[in-house]
C-alpha cells in the first residue's frame, strides 16, 4: 500500500489546484489520474501534427490579481505560463440570422453599442444592464461570505446581497421578460448560452451574471496552449518531495472502515491510503465508489442534481487558406439560425432535431502564434454543439455503425453550414477531421452522461452549497465543476478555496 499525506481522486483542474497547493506547503501529495493525461477537460490529444484541447476553448479570470493569475503567482508560475488577451473589441462575435454583434470588453461599452443599435429597445437595455451589474458587485463580495454562515450574519447582510437573495432562483428569461427585452436582443445578450449550455428560459441568472462579469474584464487564451498550461500544473506537483501525478490509475473502490476512508483501489490492483482524501471525481460517481450508506441524508441530498447538456464537437485541420480572412480571427464566434434560443435548444436537446444547430467556433491557431498545435502555416478550427447524450449512448452501443454513420451525418451538416456560411469550399482545404460526442467525453474525460459542467446550471443546482465541502466522511473532501463551479477559472478557484481551508 502507498501512502501520502493528501491523496487527491482526478487530475482534473480543481484537483491539480488543490494538489499542487498542498504539496508546495509541504504535503507529500498522490494524484489518481483515469486518463493517460492530466487535465480533465482542459487536457490536449494529438493526431497527425495537430494537438487540441478537448473541450475548453478560453478563459476568464487571468488579469492581475485575479483568480487564475493569482493561484499561478502562489505556485511560482505565473511568468512561465502568460496569457494572452482576445480581442477586447469583440471577445466573442454573436451570429443570429446571419446578423453579426460584437461582445466586447466593459459592460457599459456593451449596452452603448446596443443602444445605439437599438434605440427603441434603451430603456430595457438598460435596466438589464444595471440589473447584471448589481448583481456582478454582490457576487464579488461573496468572498467575504462564511463557509456557514449564522443566522445573525442572514440578518445583518441582508441588504447587503439584496439582488442575490432576489434573484437566487431567476432565470434569465425571467430578467428579459421583466424588462421587456425584445427577441433578437435576447439572442444577443445570451450569445454565450454554449457556456453553460442552457436556454434564457433555464438558465440560472446569477451563473449568466457571473460568466458575463468574468469574461467581462477580459477573455484569454494561455500563449503556449493549453497543454502547458496543464503540465505546468502538474509539473509543480512532481517536483514537490514525496509528491507525484500517477497516470491511468482508474479508481474502482474507496473503502470506509470505523467512518474513514481506510484506502483507495485502482483498476491496476494498486491500493492507496492517505491522511486526508480529495475526490475531484464528479460527486455521485464518488458516492458510488464509497457507498452512498455511508453518506448522512445531507450528503445524500446533495447528489440529487441533473449533470449538464452533452455536446458535439469537431475538431478540424486546416491549409490553404487564412481564416482570417473568412471572418475569424482573435475570438470565437458564435452562430445561431434565428433569435428563439428557447426553442434552438428544445429542438437540440428535446427532439434530438440538429438540421440547423447553433454552433460554437474557435480559432486558437489565432489566439496564439506559438507553435505546438498545428503544422506550420496550418489552422485549427474547433466547432462544438449541444446534443442529448442518452440517444448517443444508446446507439453506440446498440449498433456502433450506425453510431458512427450518425456522427459523420452531423458532422456533414455542420459542414455544410460552414461553407455556405463562413468558408466557402472548406472541405477542400480539410486536412484532418474528427468528432466526438457525450459518449466520447465520458469515455475520455470520466464525464457521466457526458455532461459538460457537473451540474446542470439551473437555479435550482447554483447557490452557495455549490462549493467545495467536506462530507459527513471526515476525511473525504469534495470538489470539481458540480463541488465548484465549472469552467477552468471555476475549477482552479475552488481548488484553491479548498486547499488554503485545509491548510488554514
Amino acid at each position: 500500500m502507498q501512502r501520502f499525506d493528501d491523496l487527491v481522486l482526478g487530475a482534473g483542474m480543481g484537483g491539480l489546484a488543490a494538489a499542487a497547493l498542498l504539496a508546495r506547503s509541504g504535503r507529500r501529495v498522490g494524484v489518481l489520474e483515469a486518463h493517460d493525461v492530466p487535465g480533465g477537460y482542459a487536457h490536449s490529444f494529438g493526431v497527425r501534427g495537430y494537438r487540441f484541447c478537448a473541450q475548453v476553448h478560453y478563459i476568464f479570470g487571468c488579469g492581475e490579481g485575479e483568480g487564475v493569475h493569482a493561484l499561478l503567482t502562489e505556485l511560482g508560475i505565473a511568468e512561465q505560463v502568460p496569457f494572452l488577451r482576445l480581442d477586447p473589441e469583440g471577445f466573442d462575435h454573436v451570429v443570429v440570422a446571419g446578423e453579426r454583434f460584437r461582445v466586447p470588453n466593459g459592460l457599459e461599452k456593451h449596452r452603448d453599442r446596443l443602444v445605439r443599435r437599438f434605440p427603441e429597445s434603451r430603456r430595457a437595455l438598460f435596466d438589464y444592464f444595471d440589473c447584471v451589474r448589481r448583481i456582478a458587485d454582490e457576487l464579488a463580495e461573496l468572498e467575504a461570505l462564511p463557509e456557514r454562515p449564522s443566522f445573525g450574519f442572514v440578518v445583518r447582510n441582508a441588504w447587503r446581497y439584496r439582488h442575490l437573495v432576489r434573484h437566487l432562483r431567476s432565470t434569465l428569461g425571467m430578467l428579459f421578460d421583466a424588462v421587456d427585452m425584445p427577441p433578437l436582443l435576447r439572442a444577443v445578450l445570451a450569445g454565450q448560452s454554449g457556456d453553460y449550455l442552457l436556454p434564457p428560459r433555464d438558465v440560472s441568472l446569477l451563473l449568466h451574471v457571473a460568466l458575463v462579469a468574468g469574461y467581462d474584464r477580459g477573455a484569454y487564451y494561455p500563449k503556449h496552449h493549453y497543454h502547458h498550461l496543464v503540465e505546468s500544473l502538474a509539473g509543480v506537483i512532481a517536483e514537490c518531495p514525496g509528491s507525484a501525478v500517477l497516470l491511468e490509475r482508474e479508481v474502482t473502490r474507496i473503502e470506509v472502515e470505523a467512518g474513514r476512508v481506510a484506502s483507495v483501489s485502482t483498476r491496476m490492483g494498486e491500493t492507496f491510503a492517505a491522511e486526508r482524501v480529495i475526490s475531484n471525481i464528479d460527486p455521485r460517481r464518488t458516492a458510488e465508489l464509497v457507498g452512498r450508506a455511508h453518506f448522512d441524508r445531507a450528503d445524500r441530498a446533495r447528489l440529487g442534481y441533473d449533470y449538464s447538456a452533452a455536446t458535439f464537437t469537431m475538431y478540424l485541420g486546416i491549409s490553404g487558406l487564412d481564416l482570417r480572412e473568412h471572418g475569424f480571427g482573435s475570438f470565437n464566434v458564435w452562430r445561431y439560425p434565428h433569435a428563439d434560443l428557447d426553442r434552438i435548444y428544445d429542438r437540440q436537446l428535446r427532439d434530438h432535431d440538429s438540421s440547423d444547430p447553433w454552433l460554437f467556433l474557435s480559432t486558437p491557431t489565432l489566439h496564439s502564434s506559438e507553435p505546438g498545435i498545428a503544422p506550420p502555416g496550418h489552422h485549427i478550427l474547433e466547432v462544438a454543439t449541444a446534443l442529448d447524450y442518452r440517444p448517443w449512448k444508446e446507439l453506440r452501443e446498440r449498433d456502433r455503425r450506425a453510431y458512427y454513420r450518425g456522427k459523420n451525418e452531423l458532422r456533414d451538416r455542420v459542414l455544410d453550414i460552414l461553407e455556405a456560411e463562413f468558408v466557402p469550399d472548406l472541405r477542400k482545404h480539410l486536412t484532418l477531421r474528427l468528432t466526438g460526442t457525450g459518449a466520447t467525453n465520458e469515455r475520455f474525460c470520466g464525464a457521466p452522461e457526458g455532461n459538460s459542467y457537473g451540474a446542470a446550471l439551473t437555479p435550482a443546482h447554483v447557490g452557495l452549497r455549490r462549493r467545495p465541502f467536506r462530507t459527513s466522511i471526515p476525511n473525504l473532501w469534495m470538489v470539481g465543476a458540480t463541488a465548484g463551479f465549472p469552467s477552468v477559472a471555476g475549477a482552479l478557484g475552488a481548488g484553491r478555496t479548498l486547499a488554503h481551508s485545509l491548510l488554514e
